[in-house]
């Protein structure tokens, strides 16, 4: 399992008015070859900022292992930020 997530202000608007909620969520492998693959579950604590809507969450091992997996020969997507 993932470290245990602490966010001490929100990363957008600063504020320490924050909640944390259990959370489900599906997480869709993008593009249409990839429809087939089935969806990864995730089941996250989600630290939510009550001023700006802001939302984070850490993925635990089992599920990030799933999602970073490449099939040989596949490309995977991958965002710059």
């Amino acid at each position: 399992m993932g470290a245990e997530m602490s966010y001490k202000s929100c990363p957008l608007c600063g504020s320490a008015n924050k909640r944390e909620f259990p959370a489900e969520i599906c997480i869709h492998f993008p593009g249409i070859k990839n429809l087939s693959k089935p969806a990864v579950f995730a089941y996250p604590r989600l630290s939510l900022c009550a001023d700006c809507g802001v939302a984070q969450f850490q993925v635990n091992d089992p599920e990030l292992m799933r999602l970073t997996e490449e099939d040989p020969g596949e490309q995977s997507y991958r965002i710059a930020v």
